[in-house]
């Protein structure tokens, strides 16, 4: 029996038909990790190849002072950023980059659980450092919804100097969203106080739009959409300030921390030249959403640095008040120019009660100027048991000492000028005594006043019987449109013989011999003004001083309150003598000691 066997080479069909069984096996087992093995991941992966509109936020107008400097600008900034609707739904993405910024999963949730159905990127974490940035970059394969984008930032070179006057912005609440009816989204930033606040429809940009390819390997690129085109987004108006960013920053440094507040006005124009609120705060804190930690150490630290003393504090004017009284007895006809009463010994006795004077041997005889000049709480016990409470309260309620000036800052509050119907109703109509007035004469008692009150009366008399309502900012401007800030003309019914007697008084403050503001002296210029030292239920006098200048054509209106500080021709003055030195370019103000 003979084997026979085939040892010739393979044809090529048997090879062809070897080589296609092996690739049919291998795109079998292919296939299988697909559709099998890893369907789910591939299937979610396909899907998160989207394509998203993304918002480009528009930055914040321009703050400058008087001269240009800027004040409030922005800065750019790197934000990450994850598509909620999808993003929410993968945890182990929210773990992977939880694990890799530090932060906690339901913290994550919380930033954006409020936009979970929205495909339009959202902030997680903003103005991310460059280590951040870095991890988040590295581990993009495993973040297939999430991207850092570049937004603008508030950033205020002014800092703490300028703080209560520019205020600061913060993220929108649902109040604030359903009030602007659709002009912002949830994670933008909102003016929230101060100029932000007020001018915040100016400051306000209008956004862009752009298109966002996301790749299933993570990371997503600009893209363009037929039929839909981007929109490049708009910066903001800006808005120039009266201040000068000079005497701002000095204002504010003269108080080396203690609590008080400035105001500066021109009394021509109203238009506020400085406005200081001590201690401050860094706006910049709020720029990107203030922590916790910071939040917590601004709101407990000495001194309420987030409190805008100037418009939403009253205090207990002092002797600055007797211009106020001065003028009320010259309108009412009770007193004249050379009108004199008892000499003052160092007290004056009413009733059963004897009122001191705060120079305990007195000033002797005195005309109303040199009354004026020296202080005399003497001379104005006198005159306010002849005023009498219903003709003082009436004439400073007619001068709006009990009103808000409608100055362009959030939430200002008014004095208090108390009248019999005020006594009547705390203390009932037989709980109460003519006495009173004697204190109400020299600024003592329920008398509260703001110091951009106080301010804008004193305007009224150095601009001759008008003031202009006080403006932060003088006009807002964006290429060729110009939009100017001007405050309304308020008139204080006041004779020019008033008005003359008065001024008189306040010159001699300063410039008279015996004068308690001689430390506000400044060579060349002739200053009238008045000290101020009010008492204090709760701790030291606080001392204050008021001020105008040039006497024969004023130009700059200041006033300055130093809370527990003391006597006001000994430590208000002074500041008021420096920053009038400042504005004229003198360079030292007289050194000279006063009190009251």
């Amino acid at each position: 029996m003979n084997h026979f066997t085939d040892t010739s080479p393979a044809t090529p069909t048997r090879v062809a038909q070897a080589v296609c069984i092996v690739i049919f096996l291998i795109l079998g087992i292919a296939l299988f990790r697909l559709q099998i093995a890893k369907g789910d991941r591939y299937r979610e992966l396909a899907e998160n190849n989207y394509i998203v509109q993304a918002s480009i936020t528009a930055p914040r107008g321009l703050i400058v002072d008087r001269n240009g400097t800027v004040i409030a600008s922005s800065r750019q900034a790197f934000s990450i950023c994850a598509i909620p609707r999808s993003f929410l739904r993968n945890r182990e993405e929210i773990q992977t980059l939880g694990q890799i910024v530090g932060l906690d999963e339901d913290y994550i949730r919380s930033r954006l659980e409020a936009t979970s159905s929205s495909y339009r990127p959202t902030a997680v974490i903003r103005d991310a450092d460059f280590a951040t940035l870095s991890r988040v970059e590295e581990m993009f394969a495993d973040l297939p919804d999430v991207i850092v984008l570049s937004e603008p930032v508030r950033s205020y070179p002014g800092g703490i100097h300028f703080s209560h006057m520019l205020g600061y912005v913060g993220e929108v609440t649902q109040e604030e969203l359903a009030a602007g009816r659709g002009r912002y989204g949830r994670g933008d930033f909102i003016g929230k106080t101060g100029i932000e606040k007020v001018y915040e429809e100016y400051l306000r940009g209008r956004d862009g739009e752009r298109f966002l390819k996301f790749s299933p390997y993570g990371g997503a690129s600009p893209v363009d959409v037929d039929g839909m085109s981007a929109k490049t987004p708009r910066q903001g108006m800006t808005v120039v300030l009266n201040a000068d960013d000079g005497l701002q920053r000095l204002a504010y440094e003269l108080f080396e921390d203690r609590p008080g507040a400035v105001v500066a006005v021109d009394p021509r124009t109203g238009g506020v030249l400085a406005l200081v609120s001590s201690p401050g705060f860094d706006p910049n804190l709020f720029a990107t959403g203030i922590s916790a930690a910071d939040w917590d150490e601004i709101i407990k630290a000495d001194g309420k640095p987030l409190l805008t003393r100037p418009v939403r504090s009253a205090y207990p004017p002092g002797s600055v008040f007797k211009i106020v009284t001065s003028a009320a007895a010259l309108e009412g006809g009770i007193a004249g120019r050379h009108t004199r009463y008892r000499p003052c010994g160092g007290a004056y006795r009413f009733g059963n009660r004897v009122f001191r004077c705060w120079k305990e041997e007195g000033h002797g005889t005195r005309d109303l100027p040199g009354a004026i000049m020296v202080s005399c709480d003497v001379y104005f016990y006198q005159l306010g048991e002849r005023l009498g409470l219903d003709r003082l309260s009436g004439y400073t309620k007619g001068w709006y000492l009990d009103a808000e000036t409608g100055i362009d800052l959030p939430g200002e509050v008014a004095g208090l000028v108390p009248d019999a119907a005020y006594y009547n109703r705390v203390y009932g109509e037989r709980g109460w005594t003519r006495g009173i007035m004697l204190n109400l004469a020299i600024g003592q008692g329920e008398l509260l006043l703001t110091p951009v009150e106080v301010a804008c009366f004193i305007s009224g008399l150095a601009n001759g019987g008008t003031y202009i309502t006080p403006r932060c900012v003088a006009r807002v401007e964006s290429g060729d449109r110009v939009e100017s800030i001007g405050g309304k003309p308020v008139e204080l019914p006041m004779t020019p013989s008033t008005l003359g007697t008065v001024k008189e008084g306040m010159l001699a403050v300063v410039e008279g011999p015996q004068g308690t503001g001689r430390a506000a002296r400044v060579p060349g210029i002739q200053v009238a003004g008045k000290t101020g030292t009010a008492q204090n239920p709760h701790g030291d006098d606080h001392a204050s001083f008021v001020c105008f200048a040039p006497y024969e054509d004023p130009e700059i209106v200041i006033f300055v309150l130093v809370e527990n500080g003391g006597h006001g021709g000994a430590v208000a003055a002074p500041i008021a003598g420096e920053l009038l030195a400042y504005y004229f370019g003198v360079s030292e103000p007289d050194e000279v000691t006063s009190a009251q």
